[in-house]
């Protein structure tokens, strides 16, 4: 399905010294057994500027410090891409120079036994041009646990899909969409595995309360519920505790419409956004 996936990977590991099934790992870690800490708050917003997505990506203290920026300069626009990730995947969140862009949330879901990994699902995501083409994409591939993607693109197109592997993708509808990492729709909340979703995200339904209370119209109002915290420990943007040992590792900005992803490394209520334009370089 990918091959430009397989060359890639096989890239990295020739220039790493290490063995392509080694690195193929590193972004499948829906293989391995127990539950991956890096709970997420998402928004998405078709503004009277354009589609805007963002996300705080929470994680284990020290996370911010090992993450890059992965940026390939293709010719074409869906070749042309830019993504937050750790050294050697093949991404977590990202836009393309058409435009489209996608942020996601874990879900403790039902997991099958075959099917491909969502960062590689991600970049197929990726090789589309509209929110329309990349929600084609996630009905046609097999997943292998519970997702949910949020999507947008430069004509200001924005949609949201709640992913179990044996149902599949169930949209979401409604302007703002925001999420967290437990299931909203129906048919996907009675594949939820309740107990591991208490135990791993027990703020997951706290942060989606505080999200849906603030009015999204803008950037500035995203920026503002990335910042919020309220509810400290567990806030949209998160403390360390005893409780849920994650903190916001990085918050991302996508407007759609310019090609712009702003970046802030660590909390967004301590830090700065920095801006990335088309050509991926730092903008003014």
């Amino acid at each position: 399905m990918a091959p430009t996936l397989v060359a890639e990977i096989k890239g990295i590991a020739d220039g790493s010294g290490l063995a392509p099934l080694d690195i193929y790992l590193l972004s499948a870690f829906e293989f391995f057994d127990g539950a991956i800490a890096s709970g997420c708050t998402t928004v998405a917003c078709a503004t009277g500027a354009g589609a805007v997505l963002a996300q705080n990506w929470d994680a284990h203290p020290g996370t911010e410090e090992e993450l890059v920026l992965l940026v390939h300069d293709g010719t074409d626009d869906h070749d042309g891409l830019i993504m937050v990730t750790s050294p050697g995947t093949l991404g977590w969140v990202g836009m393309n120079r058409a435009g489209l862009a996608f942020v996601t949330n874990d879900l403790m879901l039902d997991a099958a036994a075959h099917g491909i990994p969502s960062l590689v699902v991600r970049r197929l995501i990726l090789k589309e041009r509209h929110a329309a083409g990349a929600l084609a994409t996630l009905r046609r591939v097999s997943h292998l646990s519970g997702r949910c993607y949020l999507l947008a693109d430069a004509s200001g197109q924005v949609d949201g899909v709640e992913i179990s592997p044996s149902i599949g993708p169930v949209t979401l509808t409604g302007n703002p969409i925001v999420h967290t990492n437990h299931p909203v729709t129906p048919a996907v909340a009675i594949m939820e595995d309740i107990e591991t979703v208490a135990r791993v995200y027990p703020s997951s339904r706290e942060r989606l309360r505080a999200a849906k209370l603030h009015c999204i119209s803008d950037v500035a109002g995203i920026r503002r519920l990335l910042s919020d915290t309220n509810g400290s420990p567990d806030a949209i943007c998160k403390t360390a505790s005893s409780r849920e040992p994650t903190q916001t590792a990085f918050s991302v900005i996508f407007d759609c419409r310019s090609r712009r992803a702003s970046i802030c490394l660590g909390r967004p209520d301590r830090g700065d956004f920095h801006a990335f334009d088309t050509a991926w370089t730092a903008a003014a």
